[in-house]
């Protein structure tokens, strides 16, 4: 169980910990630490195993016990082992080894377990600060993680995939992931809150007043112009170089997965939980599958089935159907089972951590893969594709900054882009409502004015970029405005949206006072960290 307070021993490491920092600070080389704890709260989110593309026992990583208490609730040694092992591998800690790898390890170890603890404090008391997150935002966040879309999309078969080599349920995943949104929120609030404006006087005690409206268009940077729109003629001239042949080739060899697909199974099942390593739950779960392979045996619709009697909510609803995926998607047991048995056969219970399946295999597919030669031609519809909607691109960005309207409405009008209201959303907001692009579409979106309505640049976001429009926030929702209207203050955001004047002591004001912020919710509560990880640390509690 976790120790209350730390020993001489752990006092003397954290005193010798604290002297190794403040030497290497005042060797210049304060880089090596900056915004450390920020990323580590405030970064994307962090899904350790999908990035590395490790489960937790080829990590090596114990799944039982408690690493530290936050007001009772726990932090498991499997959660800190996650964080260290993320944290470890990051360009940004591997300077640390500069400082010898003792130093090193303690350090990441500290960092990640007071991360893991502030993390939990944040989560209890944001709610208090009615920042909850919503239901709706953590499905939002989940389709757009990389690791879980297929072709641009939200595969759910990637996603249950993942749960299952993790070994965590959808509840388990959401809460974790909820607990980052939320702590990114509260990090975009103190961020807005502490920005020197020049009508910070009026804003400072009223952040969630200040709204702004826009219409955004998402760009495509890399397939604005369609492939489909590339004659055949353009590839022949194309392929006609060597310097594209050599294009064609690079692209080839750096993307043959695209043009080589792994053996597929589509399949149905129906899952019986059991609890693992209780006897009679297992028994009782096996039975019960028994007794439905049996039912589907003799002729009961198997997709009715599984709707009525699985235990799996990530397919239930879809009769059991778990569509196309390669090996390496589904625990060894489903798996084996998905790529050798017959299609159209019923599995007797088939036994995994989860509890037992019933199982049908609709279909496989077999693997297939394209030579050079054969993959050519699209190849280059691709490339010069991505020229020209990189040329695109580039001049309307140079229309933006010329501030030319009618270029800019002419390009939108060329390629049938469709704007996207976002609607009336606080600075504090972690992103536009709608249309997403994180701070720093926030930030631009609060600088626009109906006199200067375009963004004079675009907002970046991976292979697509945001171009903003400014729209006016309707008076009856738009507090600032209708207190201003009324003699009670000075118009903010959604009648003139000010000039931000940005200091270079913004980031260490926001530091500060976010840091002094932590500070009070960490005296205020009861925090103890297991002595085993207090000594591997330096820390039995949170400093």
């Amino acid at each position: 169980m976790a120790g209350s307070t730390p020993n001489s021993t752990t006092k003397q490491g954290l005193r010798a910990l604290r002297a190794n920092l403040g030497n290497a600070w005042r060797n210049d080389r304060r880089m090596v630490f900056k915004s450390i704890t920020a990323w580590i709260l405030f970064s994307g989110i962090i899904v350790v195993f999908i990035f590395l593309g490790n489960t937790p026992q080829q990590m090596g990583v114990s799944t039982g016990g408690t690493a530290a208490s936050v007001n009772g609730q726990i932090v498991s040694i499997a959660e800190f082992s996650e964080q260290v092992e993320l944290m470890g591998r990051d360009p940004r800690f591997a300077q640390l080894q500069q400082f010898g790898g003792d130093f090193a390890a303690q350090m990441i170890r500290s960092q990640a377990i007071q991360a893991l603890i502030d993390q939990r404090l944040l989560g209890q008391n944001l709610g208090k600060m009615g920042w909850e997150t919503a239901d709706a935002y953590v499905r939002d966040a989940i389709a757009e993680i990389p690791a879980f879309q297929e072709d641009g999309r939200f595969s759910k078969t990637r996603y249950l995939g993942y749960l299952q080599a993790t070994r965590q349920s959808p509840g388990e995943f959401e809460e974790k992931l909820r607990r980052q949104l939320g702590a990114n929120r509260a990090a975009r609030t103190f961020s807005a809150a502490l920005r020197p404006l020049a009508i910070e006087p009026e804003i400072v005690g009223n952040i969630e007043d200040r709204k702004a409206n826009v219409e955004a268009i998402s760009i495509p940077t890399e397939s604005l112009v369609l492939k489909d729109g590339v004659t055949a003629a353009d590839t022949t001239a194309f392929l006609a170089t060597e310097s594209s042949k050599a294009k064609v080739k690079s692209y080839f060899d750096s993307h043959k997965a695209d043009f080589t697909q792994a053996e597929r199974a589509k399949v149905r099942h129906v899952l019986v939980r059991a609890e693992k390593g209780n006897a009679d739950s297992i028994a009782a779960a096996k039975a019960k599958a028994e007794a439905i392979a049996a039912e589907i045996k003799a002729g009961a619709d198997f997709a009715k089935v599984a709707k009525e009697k699985s235990d799996d909510p990530g397919s239930k609803a879809d009769g059991g159907l778990i569509d196309f995926f390669a090996r390496g998607s589904m625990v060894p047991e489903f798996e084996t089972y998905a790529f050798s048995a017959k299609p159209g056969e019923i599995s007797t219970p088939i036994q995994t951590d989860f509890g037992f399946h019933v199982i049908r295999v609709e279909e496989r597919k077999p693997a297939t893969s394209q030579t050079l030669e054969e993959a050519q031609d699209d190849i280059a519809q691709i490339l010069i594709s991505q020229e020209r909607s990189r040329e695109e691109v580039a001049a309307l960005e140079k229309s933006l900054v010329a501030g030319d309207v009618a270029a800019v409405q002419a390009f939108v009008t060329r390629h049938k882009l469709m704007w996207t209201e976002t609607g009336a959303f606080p600075l504090s907001s972690e992103e536009l409502p709608k249309v997403g692009g994180g701070d720093e579409a926030v930030s631009t979106a609060f600088r626009l004015t109906a006199e200067k309505p375009y963004a004079p640049r675009l907002v970046r976001r991976g292979p697509e970029a945001l171009l903003l429009k400014y729209r006016a926030v309707p008076k009856e929702l738009n507090p600032v405005a209708t207190k201003a209207a009324a003699g009670k203050g000075k118009p903010g955001a959604g009648t003139e949206s000010p000039e931000f004047k940005f200091e270079s002591t913004a980031s260490r004001r926001i530091d500060e006072a976010f840091g002094q912020w932590m500070d009070g919710l960490r005296k205020s509560a009861e925090i103890s960290v297991s002595p085993e990880v207090g000594a591997r640390t330096a820390a039995a509690g949170p400093q």
